[in-house]
C-alpha cells in the first residue's frame, strides 16, 4: 500500500474507519433523498414505497455499505490480500465456512424441519430483465459486498488498535458490536443478535485463515434477504 503524500489521510486507518461508519448512515439517507427527488414523494411516502418495493433497498445497501471501502481500496491501491481476497488458505476458508453453513442448516432442519427460517415472499412482480437485474444486485450486495464491508472494517480497526495478529481481535469485536447495534436501528434486537453472532464467527474464520472468500460464500447462502431477492425470478 504505497502512500501518496498529497492524500496521506486516505491511508490513515482512523480516518478510514470513522468516515466509513459515518457514511454508513449518511449514504443511506442520501439514497432515500434521491428516491424522494426522482419520484417526487414526501418522506413518509418514500418510506412506504421502500416497504412495498423492497428491491429498491439494494441501492441503499450498495451505496451505504459497499461504496466507501471499495473506493478507499481502489484509490489507495490496497493489497487485496489484506482483506482476505486471494488464493492463500482459500481451501481452508471454504472448508470452515462450509462446515459452519452445514451446522446452521442442520440445526434449522432438526428444530424446524427446514433448512432455514421462512423467507418472506415478494408481494410485487418485476418483469424480465429487471427481476434478473435486481437479483444479481441483491446477491452481490447482501452477500460478498456486505462481508467485504465488515472484514475491511475489521482489518482497519485492528490497525488502529494494534491487534492484527490476534484471531479474537479487538478490531473484530468492536466492528461486530457496532454492526449489530446498527441492525437494531434498522431491524430488530433479535436480528441484530443473530447477525452479530454470524459475523463474529465468519470474522473468526477470516482472521484464522486470512481469507474472506469462504465467509462471503457462507453469508450468501444463509442470508434470508438474498433468498428474498432470488424469489423475484419466479414471482
Amino acid at each position: 500500500m504505497k502512500q501518496d503524500g498529497r492524500a496521506a489521510f486516505l491511508y490513515n486507518p482512523v480516518f478510514r474507519v470513522i468516515t466509513t461508519w459515518v457514511w454508513f448512515l449518511v449514504g443511506a439517507a442520501l439514497v432515500v433523498l434521491i428516491i424522494l427527488a426522482v419520484y417526487g414523494f414526501d418522506l413518509a411516502t418514500a418510506l412506504e414505497v421502500l416497504g412495498e418495493k423492497r428491491y429498491l433497498a439494494v441501492y441503499i445497501e450498495i451505496v451505504s455499505v459497499g461504496l466507501l471501502p471499495v473506493v478507499f481500496t481502489l484509490i489507495c491501491k490496497d493489497d487485496p490480500t489484506r482483506y482476505g481476497l486471494g488464493r492463500k488458505r482459500l481451501a481452508k476458508s471454504l472448508l470452515l465456512s462450509g462446515l459452519f453453513v452445514a451446522v446452521l442448516f442442520g440445526f434449522a432442519f432438526l428444530s424446524r424441519g427446514q433448512l432455514m427460517s421462512d423467507v418472506e415472499t415478494p408481494k410485487f412482480h418485476l418483469n424480465f430483465p429487471w427481476n434478473l437485474w435486481h437479483v444479481i444486485l441483491g446477491v452481490f450486495a447482501y452477500g460478498p459486498l456486505e462481508v467485504f464491508f465488515v472484514m475491511w472494517l475489521v482489518a482497519n480497526t485492528d490497525r488502529i488498535l494494534k491487534s492484527e495478529n490476534r484471531t479474537i481481535s479487538l478490531g473484530l469485536i468492536v466492528t461486530v458490536v457496532i454492526f449489530a447495534i446498527a441492525h437494531i436501528l434498522t431491524t430488530s434486537i433479535y436480528n441484530a443478535f443473530y447477525t452479530g453472532s454470524i459475523f463474529f464467527i465468519l470474522g473468526l474464520i477470516y482472521k484464522h485463515t486470512k481469507n474472506s472468500i469462504g465467509p462471503m460464500v457462507a453469508w450468501t447462502l444463509i442470508n434470508g434477504t438474498i433468498w428474498f431477492y432470488v424469489q423475484m425470478l419466479w414471482t
